[in-house]
């Protein structure tokens, strides 16, 4: 399996990945489509980089903000 620099929603996209937060507050774990995520945040306008994600994150179960970002399988 190759490694692949996952810096941007754009960068999961078109390596056919989703996304899986994970807070860290509470540890809930949430997949999220990244085709969708894109247009989403094309539309606001906002930024696409992993890292601002991650820092503006927020946990809709304890309200945290900041959570973890990885890859995950895309399941059908």
């Amino acid at each position: 399996m190759a490694r692949h620099k996952l810096d941007s929603v754009n960068d999961f996209t078109r390596r056919g990945y989703n996304l899986r937060f994970t807070c860290e507050g509470c540890g809930r774990v949430v997949e999220a489509n990244a085709v969708e995520l894109l247009q989403e945040l094309g539309r606001r306008r906002l930024s696409l980089s992993i890292e601002r994600i991650e820092d503006r994150a927020k946990c809709r179960e304890c309200g945290h903000r900041g959570a973890a970002v990885t890859a995950c399988e895309i399941n059908f």
